[in-house]
């Protein structure tokens, strides 16, 4: 039984954790009654599935396999504490069912649960050591909490496991910058190009990480074919263009750096740093104007971003009572 916590720390995933859903298929979901419930739910038919769902609750009562399917489909309308209080239910009859444990973590981590989702995820690990969407989901948990050993460890598990699972090769390659194994990072940046150019999407990731590491290392002149490529491959991408702005202001060339940041600010109007940089460049040009327009567009984005934290919200909520 996983115990739920009052509080806990505020878990920090980047863009690939919010994107991804663990396959759940496990003991409690192995009955024949369940397929076409499992296909409704991944269709986004999730009132017909709950519809079919209460059909079978109430011929076949509160099983093991009603509660993870309700669990399933509460997780996918965004009910999270609802989700894991149903999957706790579920594991006092199946106690030993790596699924259940894998959904509950997954329901903590949208929570931002670390107490949750770190105990659930290293007994999901124990149960199926052969899981590897388990060891990467714990391994960016460990990364997410600066433990970049731990991290490293279990990001390699699941690229053993799976060669090809180009989100657990992008975690891995940050977990090998944090520890300074620099040739390492980029063999295995540029193992996920490979293996991107064979998928459909995100086939510009790893260019960016590779680009953006280079830039850390002050090897621009390196970056810049990498980040050039990544905006080719999806010119929509705010990501890159931010990091193809900064190189080329590295280089000095800020007439191109500007368009680049440009784009970047009109593929996400929500993000700060590319206004913080063309404030820069605009202020090293003497264009005083639209320095200031820039740096009131970073400081009302950055005051946004402040007041939309989970953290803050929560401290707010806790004074006023």
């Amino acid at each position: 039984m996983i115990a739920v916590a009052r509080s806990g720390p505020k878990l920090r995933w980047i863009w690939l954790i919010f994107v991804l859903l663990l396959p759940l298929r496990g003991q409690v979901a192995q009955e024949s009654w369940t397929k076409p419930i499992e296909t409704l739910i991944a269709s986004g038919n999730l009132a017909q599935a709950r519809a079919q769902l209460e059909q079978e609750k109430s011929a076949r009562g509160e099983t093991a396999a009603v509660e993870y399917f309700e669990a399933r489909i509460l997780f996918e309308e965004r009910r999270y504490g609802e989700a894991l209080q149903v999957v706790q239910r579920s594991l006092e009859k199946v106690p030993t069912d790596p699924e259940l444990y894998k959904l509950a973590a997954l329901s903590a981590i949208r929570m931002d649960r670390l107490d949750i989702a770190e105990p659930a995820l290293k007994t999901a690990a124990q149960l199926a050591p052969g899981d590897y969407l388990v060891h990467f989901h714990l391994g960016a948990l460990f990364y997410t909490k600066s433990l970049f050993l731990p991290a490293k460890t279990e990001l390699e598990k699941a690229t053993q496991l799976n060669s090809n699972y180009l989100p657990a090769m992008l975690f891995l390659g940050l977990a090998l910058e944090e520890v300074g194994d620099e040739k390492t990072t980029i063999a295995t940046y540029r193992r996920a190009m490979e293996v991107a150019a064979t998928q459909h999407a995100a086939r510009e990731m790893p260019c960016i990480y590779l680009g953006r590491f280079y830039y850390r290392l002050s090897r621009f002149a390196e970056g810049l074919p990498l980040l050039e490529k990544a905006v080719e491959i999806n010119p929509a991408s705010a990501e890159a263009w931010l990091e193809l702005g900064k190189t080329l202001h590295a280089l000095n060339r800020d007439r191109e750096a500007v368009q680049a940041l440009e784009n970047s600010t009109k593929a996400d109007a929500q993000n700060a740093e590319p206004h913080y940089l063309l404030f820069r460049i605009f202020e090293s040009q003497g264009r005083e104007q639209a320095a200031q327009e820039e740096l009131k567009q970073f400081q009302e984005l950055n005051k946004q971003k402040a007041s939309d934290d989970p953290a803050r919200r929560r401290l707010a909520s806790q004074s006023a009572h």
